[in-house]
């Protein structure tokens, strides 16, 4: 059985940059388990995947199999076939619904995404939700879901079992959740520091059992989200640099530095 780890009663709102590395500090203290964060703009959101979301395990199937199908001719070189880590990487990276979810090793990065509403070259249509920066232990989760010391990548044997009920019904589900490291093969998972959390069981991962032993929520008030989206943007993390491509660098430039003339159009 896995080993409690419970986390210790500390502040958990946050609204600046300050609070933000206060709050990680003060849980690192005392305490060797790394963190990930994973950033929402709305607090009232379970933490899960895409694929949980309203989709049937038959669309989950459809989805990654017209995705593997379609893809190779506009993805090269494209994974081997049966990769399913690669496919659902690629497949998440591209917007498509997977039952993995996204983390970060940074704070900062995570608060961007928490804040991104309310940036100056975002447009923000949920005023009023307090956001929320959620603190997950990984190992100490992996220790009792699914009761293993090991944090793998995502590409590794033992994750084959919750991937694979991704593709085929002859899969069955595990019904179990995993935190892996990413393999980074993508400039975006590099500059994002990304890692994943893998979801065979349905339940989210607020609502698992035993989960204030693993995950914690850090609310970044409704009324110091403008604040903090502009410390954000001060640091540097920017639209164009949190997705290192030219069509999201052309759209922070867009959205920076609007027309001044009279008569300009969107």
């Amino acid at each position: 059985m896995g080993r409690r780890t419970s986390i210790p009663t500390m502040p958990s709102s946050v609204g600046s940059v300050s609070d933000l590395i206060d709050a990680v500090n003060r849980r690192q203290q005392g305490d060797q388990d790394i963190l990930w964060f994973r950033g929402q703009r709305d607090d009232r959101w379970d933490v899960e995947p895409s694929i949980r979301r309203g989709y049937t395990p038959l669309d989950e199937r459809n989805f990654t199999n017209r995705f593997r199908s379609r893809a190779a001719i506009r993805y090269s070189p494209a994974p081997a076939y049966d990769a399913h880590a690669a496919w659902l990487g690629l497949m998440q990276h591209y917007g498509l619904p997977t039952r993995i979810l996204d983390w970060t090793r940074s704070p900062l990065v995570a608060a961007y995404f928490a804040v991104e509403h309310r940036l100056a070259d975002m447009v923000d249509s949920s005023p009023g939700a307090d956001a929320v920066i959620w603190v997950l232990r990984p190992h100490a989760m992996n220790r009792i879901h699914p009761d293993t010391d090991v944090t793998p990548s995502i590409d590794a044997v033992m994750c084959k079992e919750l991937l694979a009920p991704a593709f085929t019904d002859n899969a069955a589900e595990p019904n179990t959740v995993m935190a892996v490291m990413a393999a980074e093969t993508d400039l975006r998972m590099f500059v994002q520091q990304g890692c994943f959390t893998i979801h065979s069981d349905p339940t989210a991962l607020n609502r698992l059992n035993r989960n204030a032993e693993f995950i914690e929520k850090l609310t970044v008030p409704a009324a110091d989200i403008a604040g903090l989206a502009h410390e954000v943007s001060v640091c540097g993390f920017r639209e164009g640099d949190i997705f290192p491509d030219l069509g999201h660098l052309a759209q922070e430039l867009r959205h920076a530095y609007p027309p001044h003339g009279a008569a300009a159009t969107p």
